[in-house]
C-alpha cells in the first residue's frame, strides 16, 4: 500500500499500486532473497522532489525502500547487493544508494565514487509541466543519431562541470520555454537544467545569497525550492 504526502504539483503522475517504483524495488528485493510471499507493506512517501522533474525523485524513493526492507526482512544484503537489485529497477536507483559525487558507465549502474562535492546552497525552479525521461532521452537519439561526445575542455569550475547535460538540446526541443528559465539572472551561478529537465537549478557556496536568488526567482512569478547539496545516500533515520 502506497500513502503519498506532498504539496508539489503534478502528483496525479505518481501511480499508488503495484506500478510506483517503491512496490517494484520491494517485489524485486523479496524476489532476490526467494521470498515468494513477502510481508505486505505500507509505504508512506513524503515527496518533496518534484514529480518527472529530472531529479531522479522516483529512485531516491526505491532506494529509500530497499534500505528499510533490508532491515525490517533481516536480509543482511550488501550494499552491492542491494545497488544490483536497484539496477533491474531503475539506472538512477544505485546512485541514490551511494549518494556523494561519482562516476557512472554502461547505463550508469556501474559507480565509480569521485572526490565529494563542496556543499553547495541550491535554487530549484520548478516547472508546472513535467516532462517524460521516456521523450526527452527518445529526442536525444534523434539529434544524436551517432551518440555525443563531451567537449574536450571542460569548463574549468566544478560548478560548470556538473551543469554540463548533454540532454540540454532535446529537452528545449521538446519544452522551448525552457530557455527563458535557464537564462534567468538570480545573482547566482545557473542556471542549468536538472536530469532530463525540466527542473532548472542555481548554486552558490553561500546561504544568504540562495536565499535572495530564491525570493527573486519568486519575485518573477516562478515556483523556486531551496535546498543544499549532501554527499550522504539513502539511510535510515
Amino acid at each position: 500500500e502506497i500513502e503519498l504526502r506532498s504539496n508539489l504539483p503534478n502528483l496525479d503522475l505518481v501511480p499508488l499500486d503495484e506500478r510506483n517504483i517503491v512496490v517494484r524495488a520491494a517485489l524485486a528485493l523479496a524476489k532476490s532473497a526467494g521470498i515468494q510471499n513477502p510481508q505486505p507493506m505500507k509505504f508512506l512517501i513524503e515527496k518533496q522532489i518534484p514529480v518527472a522533474g529530472g531529479m531522479a525523485g522516483g529512485s531516491a524513493d526505491a532506494a529509500a525502500a530497499l534500505v528499510a526492507l533490508n532491515q525490517h526482512w533481516c536480509l543482511g544484503k550488501t550494499a552491492q547487493e542491494l545497488a544490483e537489485v536497484g539496477g533491474t529497477i531503475g539506472a538512477d536507483v544505485p546512485f541514490a544508494l551511494l549518494g556523494g559525487t561519482a562516476l557512472g558507465v554502461g547505463t550508469g549502474t556501474t559507480l565509480s565514487p569521485l572526490p565529494d562535492c563542496p556543499q553547495l546552497h541550491i535554487v530549484l525552479i520548478v516547472n508546472q509541466s513535467p516532462l517524460s525521461t521516456k521523450s526527452v532521452f527518445e529526442r536525444f537519439d534523434q539529434l544524436n543519431p551517432t551518440g555525443h561526445e563531451l567537449s574536450e575542455s571542460l569548463p574549468q569550475t566544478y560548478l560548470n562541470q556538473l551543469g554540463e547535460n548533454s540532454l540540454l538540446d532535446a529537452a528545449l526541443s521538446l519544452k522551448p520555454d525552457l530557455s527563458e528559465v535557464l537564462s534567468l539572472d538570480l545573482g547566482i551561478t545557473g542556471g542549468f537544467l536538472s536530469g532530463s529537465g525540466p527542473t532548472v537549478w542555481f548554486a552558490t557556496e553561500s546561504l544568504e545569497l540562495a536565499t535572495k536568488a530564491r525570493a527573486k526567482a519568486m519575485a518573477f512569478g516562478y515556483t523556486a525550492l531551496q535546498t543544499k547539496t549532501s554527499n550522504l545516500g539513502a539511510r535510515l533515520s
